[in-house]
This record gives structure tokens, C-alpha cells and sequence, in this order.
């Protein structure tokens, strides 16, 4: 992380000089996030193998959401007549998705089993970003944008899975449970000791995809509105003061 924030500052350091020609712009944002629309991928293909619960007999439903919000400061080289321009942020990363179900069956004895699964998975990674970004109409006051950009953050959070399962025989239940609840750091650790070397990415990679509109409500006052590809889909608002 340090590498990254030296090399941000260092792109800074190089853009100022062009300051006499160009225009800075500094905005703050929020976002919202999912990755809903891809449920039925990672319910039939990326289900944990959960212990005490059986696929073929049941179905898990998934969920995510989240949030995200940043600071970004943004240099477009040819200032308001020019549609092209370059930003860095910083951003707080939210990220939460949530696996859970349960079904009935009989064991070999005809007991009744009641069986339920669920797991989480919380990512939290502070990140900095980089994109480059495109106005269609720079010189009006609304301007439809669309732009591309990538970052990288520490790889922190948390996963947590419970499962549980209880058998009646004769009116008496029996349950075996297990909950366990583990953070990245220790997910990487268990990975290096059962493989015996690193886990092969030790950062959090986020890709960037955006398409928005944004308006001047006063001189030199952006609002924005987005809609955007970041490791998922997010809805974003912000506001940005260009000087």
C-alpha cells in the first residue's frame, strides 16, 4: 500500500505543472453496490461446500450490497473546452454478500431431518483508484460521461459460515452444529500452511467501468449522477468544484 500511495502522490507531483493550461476538479461521491445480478451464477456454481447440507435437496438464496464513498481529484488538461480528463480517489470500500437456506429430509432410519446453511463474506478494503474519463458535450451544462479506470487495496474483512442440522428420533432432537467465523489475515495464513506457499494475490483488484451524467448547477459546481461496473454494479451520486 505504501508503493501505491507514492506512486499516486508522485502522478500528482507530475500534473501540477500543467496546471497554467489545464483545470483540477476535486469531488467527493457515494455508492451504492451489488452483485445481484449474478445470483444464479453463484448459486449453482460457487456454493461453499457447506458441511450437514445437502445441495441436491435444497437451494441457497443469495444477497449482496454494500456502499462505497471517496474523494477523487480529477485533471482535465485542455480545462472546460477540453472533454478528456484523469482522475485519483481515494475510497472506502463496503462490500457484504450472504448465502442462506435450509430443507427437510429422512435419514436411512426414516427420522426427519431439518437442515439449514448460511455464510457471509464482508470485505472492507480501503482503496486508491485511477481512471480516465470522457465528456461527450464539455461545453454544455449537462455532459453525458463514460470512462474506465482500475485500483488496488488491502485485502481486509471478514467470512463466517453456520450450518446446522437436527434429526428427530422418537421426539427427541438431536442437532449437530458448526459456526465459524474467520478473518481475511487468518484465511491467508490457513491457506499458506495446508498449500506451503503464499495465497496468490495478496491485494484487492477493482475494475472500473462508468457511464453517467453530470450537470453545472452553478458556476463551476458539478452534480453527478452514475451508473457503473466496480467489481460488481453500483449507483453513484456526487457533487465536484472545479478550480
Amino acid at each position: 500500500m505504501k508503493r501505491i500511495l507514492l506512486l499516486t502522490i508522485f502522478c500528482f507531483l507530475v500534473f501540477v505543472p500543467l496546471k497554467a493550461t489545464g483545470n483540477w476538479e476535486v469531488g467527493i461521491h457515494y455508492s451504492y453496490w451489488t452483485i445481484d445480478m449474478i445470483a444464479p451464477i453463484v448459486e449453482d456454481s460457487l456454493t461453499p461446500d457447506l458441511e450437514y447440507y445437502d445441495l441436491a435437496k435444497g437451494s441457497l438464496e443469495f444477497d449482496s450490497d454494500g456502499n462505497n464513498y471517496g474523494l477523487e481529484l480529477r485533471y482535465f488538461p485542455a480545462g472546460k473546452k477540453g472533454s478528456f480528463s484523469i482522475g485519483f480517489s481515494y475510497e472506502k470500500n463496503n462490500f457484504r454478500a450472504d448465502l442462506a437456506g435450509n430443507y427437510n429430509d429422512f435419514d436411512d432410519n426414516g427420522n426427519t431431518i431439518a437442515a439449514s446453511a448460511s455464510g457471509s463474506i464482508e470485505m472492507l478494503p480501503h482503496s486508491f483508484n485511477f481512471n480516465i474519463r470522457w465528456e461527450l458535450w464539455p461545453k454544455s451544462r449537462i455532459q453525458p460521461y463514460f470512462g474506465f479506470g482500475f485500483g488496488v487495496g488491502a485485502q481486509t474483512g471478514t467470512f463466517s459460515y453456520h450450518t446446522k442440522a437436527v434429526t428427530t428420533i422418537e421426539g427427541v432432537d438431536i442437532t449437530e452444529e458448526e459456526f465459524e467465523t474467520y478473518t481475511f489475515d487468518e484465511l491467508l495464513i490457513e491457506y499458506e500452511e495446508e498449500e506451503g506457499e503464499a495465497f496468490p494475490v495478496s491485494i484487492f483488484p477493482i475494475i472500473h467501468i462508468q457511464f453517467g451524467v453530470r450537470g453545472e448547477i452553478v458556476d463551476n459546481i458539478y452534480l453527478l449522477a452514475e451508473v457503473a461496473v466496480y467489481d460488481g454494479l453500483i449507483f453513484r451520486g456526487g457533487i465536484a468544484y472545479r478550480f
